[in-house]
């Protein structure tokens, strides 16, 4: 009897290490081996949340990706983790602050898994969570794009600057930059051909 008990009571002397970690609110690699070795869906979850209010973007997606491909009937609350697998994201493109590049493209990631969890899961609690956070991301992603549009403006690449105004008109109508976007177009498209130094124009 002992012999049959010895690969279990290691199961549970790993799932009891686990279940300290989330009650201390750690999250590192052990946290995630330990959930990996792990038949516990609920668990990954609960750990997943304590590593998403740390920052720590990857142990979230080691814990979560494929969630319903590994359990069984898809495992509990999936849409829960495909939420949390979007706030990952979100928190991802919160971390590229200085650069607005990476910005844009970790945003346009996290609109596809915001997007994609809707579109998933329509009738989830969760659901009602996506809306301000998506505005907050795209009114985010605008002021990017605006930044952008501006920087290349002042360095002389006016073709540059309109493309970017443009694509912001079209893709952030209703963003607090919208206007000021507008205004530069109209400004542009007035001034031409024109020979003021570049950054000036408007």
């Amino acid at each position: 009897g002992c012999a049959a008990m010895g690969p279990q009571s290691g199961k549970d002397a790993g799932l009891a290490d686990v279940r300290a970690k989330i009650t201390m609110g750690v999250c590192d690699d052990g946290l995630v081996s330990g959930l990996k070795r792990s038949q516990a869906p609920e668990l990954e979850q609960e750990a997943a949340y304590i590593c998403l209010q740390q920052g720590e973007v990857e142990a979230v997606e080691q814990l979560l990706t494929d969630y319903s491909g590994r359990h069984r009937n898809g495992g509990p609350h999936p849409d829960y983790s495909a939420y949390l697998l979007a706030l990952a994201q979100q928190v991802r493109f919160e971390l590229t602050n200085q650069d607005d590049v990476a910005r844009l493209r970790e945003g346009r990631e996290a609109h596809r898994r915001y997007a994609d969890f809707a579109r998933s899961y329509p009738a989830s609690e969760y659901r009602t969570e996506v809306g301000p956070r998506l505005n907050s991301l795209l009114e985010e992603m605008a002021q990017a794009e605006f930044r952008l549009a501006e920087a290349a403006a002042q360095s002389g690449d006016r073709q540059t600057a309109q493309q970017r105004m443009e694509y912001l008109l079209r893709y952030y109508p209703h963003s607090s930059v919208a206007r000021q976007a507008s205004d530069w177009l109209e400004h542009a498209t007035r001034d031409e051909p024109d020979n003021t130094p570049p950054g000036t124009a408007w």
